[in-house]
């Protein structure tokens, strides 16, 4: 009993030595522990440098990774921007081309249409040549006209006498009065009264007759002096080689006008040859000089090559009225005696009325309308027409036949604006184009007149507003 109280209390010492030698154990190992702390601490202590060294080396990776973000994105809005400008040039360069091939169509379309205009107009710059050089002629006969009249205007003033010779009254034919002066070489600025002062103690000047060129209109520096008598003349003639001005006068008898020569008559017709005009006449100085004779229809001025010949054709309303006309012959228009004769008729072959063939043996156009009259048509083609005309010399001509012009339009070249010649004009009605067209092929100012019809009359014009 005694031994078995013993055991338990054995096993109660062991359990607490173990208890202890654990809690001891326990102990130094915490007691290792916090020195081991210490140590770290003291050593940790001991190496500060060390210790902020590491520091950055743990943040070094996380400020690279900043930076190479910050570089990333840059880059990106580098490459961001630089595509927006590659994008943008593209744009303007396809603007620029887009633009280029409009400009090269524009071009293209251009160049045709000139090419068109030129194709059309080249008969125009042809006739334009033909025109120029057809100027040039005319100018060189001009002045070789010019030349002719001072030639002639030296024959009706006789040579040269001295001073002190008097020509005798009786040199001049019967006929004429001797009282007819050639007063020459006269200052430009010369006047009537100059003239009349000068030889008012001569006598009388009834007319003075002032000589021009035919082709300028200016003054010649010379004159004829028509006094009221022979003896008038003589004394005239003393004051020869007299000072006016600074320039010494001629002063000589006049020859007598010489008679026109007496030409055979032709067989009497309505239609009248009428020669030696001036350079200078025209239709309304015809008309005028013919007045008195009866109605006259038609003036035909002659040309040749562009160039006006001095003669013409005038076509009467009866024989009567183209006797009267003949019975002019000789009398004066603008300073020339006019050669009247009854033109001859036509005997056969090609030509007009008046017996003029075609030189050229090439068949004329027609100056009369070429196709049907559209419906309602109110407006005429006129071609040939002359240089001169305006609106009152081709109203007057279409109102002859009783037609009423509205409007007129004339086309000029494009390039140089200057007149082609050729126009349109409208009527009131299309019953006053029927009378207008009956004036195809009649002459104004020097031009046979060509006329076609221009088509039906819309509500902007003829052409629907197009040329």
């Amino acid at each position: 009993m005694a031994e078995a109280e013993k055991e338990p209390k054995a096993v109660s010492d062991k359990e607490k030595k173990e208890k202890k030698e654990k809690k001891a154990a326990a102990e130094a190992m915490e007691t290792k522990e916090k020195k081991e702390k210490k140590e770290k601490k003291e050593k940790r202590a001991a190496e500060p440098e060390e210790g902020k060294k590491k520091k950055p080396k743990v943040e070094e990776p996380v400020v690279e990774a900043k930076k190479e973000k910050k570089e990333k994105k840059e880059k990106k809005a580098n490459k961001e921007e630089k595509a927006d400008k590659e994008e943008k040039a593209e744009e303007a360069a396809a603007v620029t081309t887009e633009k280029e091939e409009k400009k090269d169509k524009k071009d293209k379309k251009d160049k045709k249409k000139k090419a068109e205009a030129e194709a059309e107009a080249a008969p125009v710059v042809e006739e334009e040549s033909k025109t120029k050089k057809d100027k040039k002629d005319k100018k060189e006969k001009k002045e070789k006209k010019r030349e002719a009249e001072t030639e002639a205007a030296a024959e009706e003033a006789p040579a040269k006498k001295a001073k002190t010779e008097t020509p005798a009254a009786t040199a001049a034919p019967s006929g004429d009065s001797g009282a007819r002066v050639y007063l020459g070489n006269l200052p430009w600025t010369v006047s009537e009264e100059q003239i009349k002062s000068t030889f008012e103690d001569c006598g009388s000047i009834g007319n003075i007759e002032w000589l021009m060129h035919s082709d300028t209109g200016k003054f010649r520096g010379a004159v004829f002096l028509e006094f009221d008598s022979a003896d008038a003349a003589q004394s005239a003639v003393q004051k020869n080689g007299a000072d006016m001005d600074g320039r010494a006068m001629k002063v000589e008898l006049a020859q007598p006008k010489k008679a026109p020569v007496a030409v055979e008559e032709n067989e009497p017709n309505e239609s009248v040859f009428l020669g030696n005009l001036s350079w200078n006449v025209d239709e309304d100085s015809v008309r005028a000089a013919f007045k008195d004779c009866g109605e006259l229809s038609r003036i035909k001025f002659l040309e040749k090559d562009g160039q006006f010949m001095g003669k013409a054709f005038l076509d009467f309303d009866t024989v009567d009225s183209a006797k009267a006309a003949v019975a002019k012959n000789g009398e004066d228009l603008l300073g020339r005696p006019m050669k009247i004769n009854y033109s001859k008729p036509k005997t056969g072959g090609g030509g007009d009325k008046w017996g003029n063939a075609n030189s050229t043996g090439k068949p004329q156009r027609s100056y009369t309308p070429a196709n049907p009259k559209p419906e309602g048509c109110v407006e005429l083609f006129c071609g040939n027409l002359p240089y001169s005309i305006d609106e009152e010399k081709i109203a007057a001509f279409f109102k002859e036949v009783g037609a009423t012009v509205t409007n007129t339009r004339w086309l000029n070249d494009r390039e140089t604006q200057e007149f082609k010649g050729i126009g349109f004009v409208s009527f009131e009605t299309t019953e006053e184009v029927d009378k207008a067209v009956k004036k195809a092929g009649d002459y104004l100012d020097g031009r046979p007149i060509r006329i076609d019809y221009a088509g039906q009359k819309k509500k902007e014009n003829a052409w629907g507003g197009k040329w």
